[in-house]
């Protein structure tokens, strides 16, 4: 009587899956993100490839292609990332391609960007600059040596170049009197030449 009913529960029970989340039924094609709870605080840097919430405290810099700063989000640090979405507080440098500056977040600090926004009730304290595109490719990327050593200096490049005026010549008395008055050569384009042109 009882083994009926177990076989009954076991071929109704279907194995737990894990939600596709709608892209398509592969859920690995996207990583999760890196979460900071709120109850949680983070004292060093984060440096990852991926996407990062911040909904806690982080004393530290952090480096991402993404990052999400909540409400209750604090970072005390330079951040380096592709987008910067800031709903809580920033203390240092933002440095992305799109920043993000949303009601009610504030930001101390300085920000190198390409596209930025602030939004109205956002308070923001600091300098703001163009980025360049050198920086978007060295975000994540190791610095590169050059194969190549550099070409030694000759002695005709490490001349400098002199302007063009009237040579002038000292005199052995010009230099042994230093009391001697000397005039400044003229420039070799001071405009006498355009007179005599304009009379002749």
């Amino acid at each position: 009587m009882f083994a009926k009913v177990k076989e009954r529960i076991d071929s109704t029970a279907k194995p737990a899956s894990r939600p596709t989340g709608g892209n398509g039924g592969n859920a690995s094609d996207r990583p999760m993100p890196s979460i900071v709870s709120r109850d949680m605080r983070v004292t060093g840097d984060l440096d990852t490839p991926g996407e990062v919430h911040v909904e806690g405290a982080v004393d530290g810099d952090i480096r991402c292609a993404k990052l999400i700063i909540g409400a209750t989000g604090t970072v005390n640090g330079h951040i380096l990332a592709t987008t910067v979405r800031v709903h809580g507080e920033v203390r240092g440098e933002i440095n992305a391609e799109e920043v993000f500056i949303l009601n009610g977040s504030k930001v101390q600090g300085d920000v190198v960007q390409t596209l930025l926004e602030i939004a109205p009730g956002a308070s923001f304290e600091g300098a703001i600059r163009r980025r360049q595109t050198v920086a978007a490719t060295v975000m994540l990327a190791a610095p590169v040596p050059d194969p190549t050593p550099p070409e030694p200096v000759t002695e005709a490049e490490a001349e400098p170049l002199l302007l063009a005026t009237e040579p002038v010549e000292a005199s052995p008395e010009d230099l042994s009197d230093p009391t001697a008055a000397a005039e400044p050569p003229e420039p070799a384009n001071s405009g006498d030449g355009l007179a005599e042109k304009k009379a002749g």
